[in-house]
């Protein structure tokens, strides 16, 4: 047949309608259980390797793709087996700064030492109050502490015997006052042999109860010899002073030397830089405050934080049981799950946090391997996406609380050292998600630099089927499910070809195969078979149309009780049935829709109801503008085009968009201008373009079905069918119910690459071509569309 925009409408076979699956070919490939589990993505797997080959910065991988294809798993299954780890893995501690304490110290060690350090620093720092005891109460420390406080003692009673001396030679005393419930020392002058008050002793005088001789010489002298006390006092308290700091100085340097050994030992099993500096110090604050170890407190023990926090060790990457790189799936990409957080403490007797409230995330976790989250998730997690694009784009990881973070007023200023961080990310997404990131910033295409997009279909060829037989196999024996037969694995693999939408291709959406595939097993286990057959896939697939289809149910019951209005037999004019679908994201289904068409003398042009209404989108409207173009080019391209056209979409409520129906739109146009009535039992569906050529559109199958639907209850009679686009016959698969019916000669499918074709089969007319002088012939169908199309610019 000749590839021409006027080639009549072809008659579509049995064939043309739906591939099926010869169960005989699917015999070969029962060895497919071994066939490899990365399945049909070409593309993305050499995407994927390049990506984890890669070592330099902002290799990052986006996986996008639609929904179903595999693209976790097969991320999981390449992670597992193919990569390899490009360097040993590493610990790291947070530890007390005893120079800056709201700045923690991040110590890096070789992978499983972490534990090791904490363990052995336990264990020294559990033995400190012993030991610290044992070095303050050794006998040269002792007898030289009893000497400085034998001096200090001996000082004290040569002062105080000496100025005791003189007072008693001015007839004073040097007396012990309890105050407050304090003793401390005074000078009071003697009267009647016994000291007194110098106040009470002037209230005497004053009053007249008694001879106080020579009071103002009692008074002065009792002046001098309090500022002499109070000289003694001060040279005491600093000899006192004195001495503290030498029995401080000398217990510290017991416990430094003490300590030495055992902290000689840590240095020795962790020869590290940083570890070493942080030893040398906790060693030092140890000795400083060696009196919380020895104090006597309450039952709890001597020391009220037993270890005490400054001395604890603080493990935030463990990697002792680390065989490979670490690949780590985070599942709930929150702010703290990815990036870790400080804690606020559960005490209320502990109001601050420090760096023992520290906590890793997943980053963490995987540095030096792999981490791999779901993005859309990410992203509508608050500051998720930005602090992640943080640190990748300075392969740091400060880890802090959401309050800190989001400047909430969180309860701490701790600032802990960054961590440097080393991880391959992979982030799954969708193909939206992806360019809106694109688009959004820069740092996204310099920290993921790789895009492994995964497609929804492969070629169904053999190695496909392999593949689909492989997949098969390998869930029964997973999952311990019924055996299938070839017929069952023949009829799964037909539902993957109308899954992927083509003949030619087979769905990569393995999650609604795998869920077909479980309750056609299913459904042969509750019928008590050993074996799963095609029966019980046909019931799996009938019962999940069924648990989805309610909304279809509905419409396919208002038309068939004639509240919509769809004819499927006899003739009219400008009224044409339209095929459309309508996807409700688990379902989708065909709804057949009636367009009408009017026309009279004006200068409006084709109006059209839904987008004056604001029912329709774009892609209509542009349709709809098409329309006039054909009309122009086609009919009256010599002379000015004058005409009131109106288009609607009857019983029509809801939004619409897309050009699948500008083919049904332009015959009812047709249709109402050359007042020609069209059979109402072809339904038809296809864009159309300026020029009449019919182009392809969507949802072939779905539409196809839901006006057969209509056509068998209202009865089939050999005239009824439907038109859709040549380039859409590879799209077919058709139902079996549909199938038959064709094979019947009960139902119709045709397609058609012009306009033309199309009225010449609604019409039963001589379409006719335009001679060289643009007239066309006598009696023809587009001669009356001229002709009226002249008349009403006359009129107009």
């Amino acid at each position: 047949m000749a590839d021409t925009p006027r080639d009549a409408a072809r008659r579509l076979e049995p064939d043309d309608l739906q591939w099926r699956c010869d169960p005989a070919t699917l015999t070969p490939l029962r060895d497919a259980q071994s066939a490899p589990t990365l399945i049909g993505q070409a593309r993305a797997l050499e995407a994927l390797r390049l990506g984890l080959a890669m070592r330099s910065p902002g290799y990052n991988i986006f996986v996008c793709g639609p929904s179903g294809t595999g693209k976790t798993s097969t991320v999981r299954t390449l992670l597992e087996s193919e990569v390899e780890r490009t360097r040993p893995p590493r610990d790291f501690v947070y530890v007390h700064n005893f120079d800056d304490p709201d700045r923690p110290r991040l110590l890096e060690l070789p992978g499983g030492m972490a534990r090791r350090l904490r363990r052995d620093f336990e264990t020294l720092v559990e033995q400190l109050p012993e030991m610290i005891r044992r070095f303050l109460e050794a006998d040269p420390i002792d007898k030289r502490r009893r000497a400085l406080e034998r001096d200090i003692e001996q000082l004290e009673e040569r002062l105080l015997a000496d100025l005791e001396a003189r007072c008693e030679a001015q007839r004073f005393a040097l007396v012990q006052v309890q105050m407050g419930g304090v003793q401390h020392i005074d000078i009071m002058p003697v009267y009647k042999r016994k000291p007194i008050d110098i106040d009470e002793l002037n209230d005497i005088a004053r009053t007249g109860q008694g001879r106080v001789p020579r009071l103002a010489e009692t008074n002065r002298r009792h002046a001098e010899l309090k500022d002499e006390l109070r000289t003694v006092l001060g040279q005491l308290r600093r000899a006192a002073f004195k001495l503290q700091r030498e029995v401080d100085e000398l217990e510290s340097e017991a416990v430094r030397v003490g300590l030495a050994e055992p902290f000689a030992d840590l240095f020795e099993e962790y020869p590290i830089e940083g570890v070493a500096r942080w030893l040398e110090r906790a060693a030092r604050w140890v000795a400083e405050h060696r009196h919380r170890f020895v104090e006597d407190g309450d039952d709890e023990g001597p020391v009220r934080d037993s270890p005490p926090r400054a001395l604890r060790v603080n493990v935030v990457l463990d990697n002792h049981a680390c065989n490979g790189p670490p690949v780590v799936f985070e599942n709930f990409p929150t702010f703290t799950n990815l990036l870790g957080t400080v804690e606020r403490p559960s005490d209320e007797a502990r109001p601050t946090v420090d760096f023992n409230d520290i906590r890793g995330g997943s980053i963490l976790r995987a540095d030096g391997g792999y981490l791999v989250f779901n993005a859309n998730d990410a992203v509508v997690e608050n500051g998720v996406w930005r602090a992640l694009t943080r640190v990748l784009k300075t392969r740091e990881l400060e880890i802090q609380s959401p309050e800190q973070y989001f400047g909430h007023g969180g309860s701490t200023a701790l600032k802990p050292e960054p961590v440097p961080i080393e991880v391959k990310v992979i982030a799954v997404g969708d193909d939206d998600l992806y360019r809106m990131l694109y688009a959004g910033t820069e740092d996204f295409r310099r920290i993921f630099k790789i895009k492994a997009d995964f497609d929804d279909v492969m070629p169904r060829d053999e190695h496909g089927l392999r593949i689909y037989a492989g997949h098969v196999h390998r869930v029964i024996d997973e999952e311990h499910l019924t055996p299938l037969d070839d017929a069952a694995l023949a009829r799964l693999t037909e539902f993957g070809v109308r899954l992927s939408g083509r003949r030619d291709r087979l769905s990569t959406r393995f999650s609604d195969l795998t869920d077909v595939l479980r309750e056609a097993c299913h459904a042969a286990r509750t019928a008590g078979a050993d074996t799963t057959t095609a029966r019980h896939v046909e019931a799996a697939l009938d019962a999940r149309r069924h648990r989805h289809s309610l909304p279809e149910d509905r419409l396919r019951d208002v038309i068939d009780r004639g509240i919509v209005d769809v004819h499927t037999t006899g003739r009219s004019v400008g009224s044409v049935n339209a095929l459309t679908v309508l996807d409700l994201g688990d379902h989708a289904f065909g709804q057949p829709v009636r367009i009408t068409a009017t026309c009279a003398p004006g200068h409006d042009g084709i109006t059209s109801v839904e987008r004056e209404v604001e029912l329709s989108g774009r892609l209509h409207d542009k349709g709809t503008l098409i329309l006039t173009g054909y009309l122009r080019a086609r009919y009256r391209a010599d002379a000015p085009t004058a005409l009131a056209a109106t288009l609607a979409f009857e019983q029509m409520h809801d939004e619409l968009d897309g050009d699948s129906a500008s083919l049904a739109e332009a015959v009812a146009l047709v249709s109402a201008i050359a007042r020609v009535p069209v059979r109402q039992g072809v339904a038809m569906t296809g864009a159309v373009d300026q020029t009449g050529r019919v182009h392809a559109v969507g949802g072939l199958n779905e539409k196809i079905e839901g006006f057969f639907h209509v056509c068998r209850v209202r009865g089939l009679d050999g005239t009824q069918g439907v038109v859709i686009p040549a380039a859409n016959e590879e799209h077919l698969q058709l139902d079996d119910d549909v199938v038959d019916a064709v094979r019947a000669g009960q139902f119709h499918v045709w397609s058609v690459r012009h306009i033309d074709a199309v009225l010449a089969r609604v019409t039963d007319l001589v379409v006719g071509e335009a001679d060289d002088a643009g007239r066309f012939p006598d009696d023809s169908l587009n001669r009356r569309v001229a002709d009226r199309l002249a008349a009403l610019s006359d009129q107009s």
